[in-house]
């Protein structure tokens, strides 16, 4: 089971401010990065954003932008599938960022492990990366970039092992979860 998992932290609107990836390999965490990254909006950071992640516009000052990032983000990226917890909202800002610096969309195939958990844990009340990670025992560091895309390759591995398959697009299929791709289109 091989896959990369994907967070973004937002200055305002779609506009990353931070971005964390966790490479999956052979079933195991292989790999987690993360990046600041200076938004397009720079200096101004949503207050209810900087709240949430504690990120500041004095953090991000010599941060690079995406566009300078886009070369290493890329190779974590292209022609792999991708993971994110409440993946709308994650492939919404992909989107954006390559759109505002008009960088071509990397061929991917995404799924979203909200959906993944929600046909696992049908019980639980909530499934948010922090009482997901509080029903497993997983410590992270929320509202981090890095740390979230950790969890969340941590629930679905966990997922996956809930259901006895360790393979993505079998899983995907037991559980009727759709593998999307990343298009132009908003």
């Amino acid at each position: 089971m091989n896959f990369t998992a994907i967070d973004f932290e937002t200055a305002h609107a779609r506009f990353p401010c931070e971005i964390g990836l966790a490479r999956v390999e052979n079933g195991k965490i292989a790999e987690t990065k993360s990046w600041l990254i200076k938004p397009a909006c720079f200096p101004y950071m949503n207050p209810y954003h900087e709240r949430v992640h504690g990120i500041s516009a004095e953090q991000l000052v010599s941060a690079k932008t995406f566009d300078e990032l886009w070369g290493e983000l890329k190779l974590w990226l292209d022609e792999q599938i991708v993971v994110a917890h409440n993946a709308p909202f994650d492939m919404g800002v992909l989107r954006a960022s390559l759109a505002h610096y008009d960088l071509a969309v990397p061929y991917m195939d995404y799924f979203c492990s909200v959906q993944v958990s929600r046909k696992v844990w049908k019980q639980l009340p909530s499934h948010s990366l922090g009482n997901l990670c509080q029903f497993h025992n997983i410590r992270f560091e929320h509202h981090r970039a890095g740390d979230d895309a950790k969890a969340c390759a941590s629930i679905v591995l966990k997922a996956f092992e809930n259901i006895n398959s360790c393979d993505i697009t079998e899983g995907l299929n037991k559980l009727n979860v759709k593998m999307r791709k990343l298009r132009n289109n908003f």
